[in-house]
């Protein structure tokens, strides 16, 4: 029997009917003679239909006869389900998707807002919904460096603490790129004035350039309570002696014997010693520390080269050698005399008027290692010649000999002259101190500039290789650009950002991982502490 549908709210009768054949319900309710509001609460939803009961005509058959049913049947179609005949309600199915709050209290307070409602999906459909992420490349743990171009989160590092979590297995950093490309920044801030707030953290300057007449670093020194340590040819500033104990500390007679071996080399143009050049050094030297040890005195240069001359002592009118050299006969004897006398000049220039000054005499008592900064001035040694290699490399066997004695700091180590230091003869004696490094928690920091000038066969090439820190600028040769490539295995597409980096932006290969853009970010006072175009500025506002 067809029955006349109303809605849940005000119970007003609709036009339309409900027909029933036993097993499916009908539903029919004509939509164009509801109000606009009616039909919209109706396809929202937000309507709710109510029947009274009605019988179904027993099935054919026997005397059974069938019990009361009601059943629901949505009015856009769904396929019907058996309901309990006694509540007599038939229910449309919740929305899905979003909801409206409709009640206008709430509206008027502003709570009218969409309601999220759950929808049935899957992993599957599900995945458009996680976008594409890019994670941090490094980890908070470090010293802040700049911007990630990529991602545009924070890029820290230290080496230190990387080599400690056994992300990298050495300490040493080294930065390649021409001259204007923001090196000298980078090392200022990252690698000087940041490690100087931490504790446990000490820094150690080699200072070339020149501001005023004296190292950029000495006023920043005066700051942390520490006097430079300033090194002029011709006397007037310190001394370094190659005996010092501290040298000889760090790898005892035959670290000491190279470090001479190569500020003889260093005196002859980089050029090797031969065989017989070699053993008459390294004879003198032995020599040298028997006969001071045996008279109670400090070794100096000086005294080594009174030995070098006396391979064969002539005394008394008899020649007989030094005990190494007891067995040769009178005319290796001879030449080992004239090895004895070559090397003798060279190292004198260290005493006459080209190197005076800088080794002829005992360490000065000016030369501390201070807790916090300690920077050698060199700013005033000229740019050609060996003066400049001989000290970083005297220096730096000095800094290793006296940590091994003042254990507890991290130090920095860093020469923006990074030739001088791991390049030639001096780069054979930093590349023998490497594994003493890492032990005594000193890392060298150099900056170089064009690679691809290194000779094939110089230690500056497994330095570099073994820096598993790089800070990698921009480059202006295209030699340059694939020697870098392929010094530290770049993805071949960085070879184009590294001729278009702009200054300040560099690349940072951290051991085996993919290279990192990063800008460069300092504050202002770093700005101000770290440009290092200030006798050209200044000279332009004179002008």
């Amino acid at each position: 029997m067809p029955e006349t549908p109303t809605t849940h709210t005000g119970g007003r009768d609709l036009p339309g009917k409900i027909t029933s054949d036993g097993h499916v319900t009908t539903v029919e309710i004509d939509l164009d003679a509801l109000s606009r509001a009616e039909r919209r609460d109706m396809l929202r939803g937000a309507t709710r239909l109510e029947t009274a009961p009605f019988a179904v005509a027993p099935a054919p058959g026997p005397d059974a006869q069938a019990p009361e049913t009601s059943e629901r049947r949505s009015w856009w179609g769904r396929a019907p389900r058996q309901e309990d005949p006694s509540a007599g309600v038939m229910e449309l199915p919740e929305p899905q998707g979003y909801r409206l709050r409709r009640k206008p209290r709430r509206a008027r307070r502003g709570w009218y807002a969409p309601v999220a409602e759950p929808a049935l999906t899957s992993t599957r459909q599900a995945e458009i919904l996680n976008t594409a992420l890019v994670a941090a490349p490094t980890d908070e743990a470090g010293i802040i460096i700049g911007r990630d171009r990529l991602s545009n989160t924070l890029v820290a590092h230290d080496s230190f603490t990387a080599y400690e979590k056994k992300q990298i297995t050495s300490p040493a950093v080294v930065l390649l790129g021409v001259v204007g490309a923001g090196k000298s920044s980078l090392i200022k801030t990252v690698y000087v004035l940041r490690p100087l707030v931490m504790r446990g953290r000490r820094v150690v300057v080699m200072d070339k350039k020149d501001e005023g007449g004296e190292g950029e670093y000495c006023e920043i020194a005066r700051q942390y309570g520490a006097e430079p340590l300033r090194f002029v040819i011709g006397g007037g500033g310190v001394r370094l002696n190659v005996f010092d104990p501290a040298i000889l500390e760090v790898s005892g007679l035959a670290g000491q014997a190279q470090l001479l071996v190569a500020l003889a080399e260093l005196a002859n143009d980089s050029l090797p010693l031969d065989k017989w050049e070699d053993a008459a050094l390294r004879a003198a030297h032995k020599a040298t520390l028997r006969a001071a040890e045996a008279a109670g005195i400090e070794p100096v240069l000086e005294h080594l080269l009174f030995h070098l001359g006396r391979v064969v002592t002539r005394a008394d009118g008899r020649s007989h050698a030094l005990p190494e050299f007891a067995d040769y006969s009178p005319a290796a004897l001879e030449r080992m005399h004239q090895a004895g006398l070559g090397v003798r000049h060279l190292l004198s220039a260290l005493l006459d008027d080209e190197l005076t000054g800088l080794f002829d005499g005992p360490t000065s008592r000016a030369v501390n290692l201070a807790d916090r900064l300690t920077v050698f001035d060199v700013s005033q040694l000229p740019d050609e010649g060996p003066a400049l290699a001989m000290v970083m490399a005297v220096a730096n066997v000095w800094l290793m000999g006296t940590l091994r004695r003042r254990r507890g700091l991290r130090t920095n180590f860093v020469a923006e002259e990074g030739w001088s230091l791991v390049g030639g003869p001096g780069g054979r004696v930093l590349q023998r101190n490497v594994k003493l490094a890492r032990g005594l928690g000193l890392s060298n920091i150099a900056a170089l500039h064009h690679v691809a000038d290194i000779p094939a066969g110089d230690p500056a090439i497994a330095i570099l290789k073994e820096a598993q820190t790089a800070h990698l600028f921009a480059q202006d040769r295209d030699e340059d650009v694939e020697a870098v490539a392929r010094l530290y295995n770049l993805d071949p597409g960085s070879k184009s950002t590294l001729r278009n980096l702009q200054a300040g932006h560099h690349l940072l290969k951290i051991g085996s991982r993919p290279e990192i853009h990063v800008q460069h970010i300092r504050s202002a006072l770093e700005r101000g502490l770290t440009n290092t175009d200030t006798a050209m500025l200044a000279a332009g506002t004179r002008s």
